[in-house]
């Protein structure tokens, strides 16, 4: 009886343990309290991260030069499956529609992951640019053979849709939710990274 509490204390440690190397090696800053109440924001009626990342003595063109380079390496594979670039009307702003994968587990034995599909518009001013992640859908389980289950954000990882009654995050929901937020910050961490001006 020792024996198989020990294993399963073994095992549970050792989950922990890869998903915090996991959080380090990619950088992510992620607390438990931001997967909760409020964090993931709705505007008129759809999912939207939206942040204003500062970019202190760069212009607006010197800011959409470094976007469009950041963009240009960030949504290649091995990162992503597929990504498309968009003309806009708008000065300085630059839209890229990405499908990647987000993997919930990855193990000898389990791959446990899903298609995240999102448009990403960045438009810069003087000084600053705004990061807007939004029309956010998600394909699971994309190689089973009835064709998976696809999902909008808005039925599945907002505060309505992805907490049960007692306050608590549902294991399945939850998941898409936690993912979602720690490639949003991961992305928005890159982005200030670049347009840091010590760069150049």
């Amino acid at each position: 009886m020792k024996r198989y509490l020990l294993l399963i204390a073994m095992v549970l440690t050792l989950g922990t343990v890869q998903a915090q190397l996991f959080k380090k090696k990619n950088n992510i800053n992620v607390t438990e309290a931001q997967y909760h109440l409020g964090a993931v924001p709705v505007v008129n009626g759809k999912v939207t991260f939206e942040e204003v990342i500062k970019a202190e003595g760069l212009s607006a063109g010197e800011i959409e030069t470094r976007v469009n380079e950041w963009i240009t390496r960030r949504f290649t594979k091995p990162t992503v499956i597929k990504s498309m670039r968009f003309d806009s009307e708008l000065p300085n702003t630059a839209i890229v529609k990405s499908e990647e994968y987000i993997v919930f587990r990855n193990t000898f034995f389990v791959l446990n992951r899903a298609r995240i599909y999102y448009y990403l518009t960045i438009t810069a001013v003087d000084g600053q640019c705004t990061f807007n992640m939004s029309r956010i859908t998600y394909w699971y389980d994309d190689e089973d053979e009835k064709g998976g289950i696809k999902m909008k954000a808005e039925d599945w990882i907002t505060d309505d849709m992805a907490f049960n009654k007692k306050g608590k995050l549902k294991k399945f929901e939850g998941k898409f939710r936690r993912k979602t937020i720690e490639l949003k910050e991961q992305l928005i961490k890159e982005l200030s990274n670049e347009l840091e001006t010590e760069k150049r």
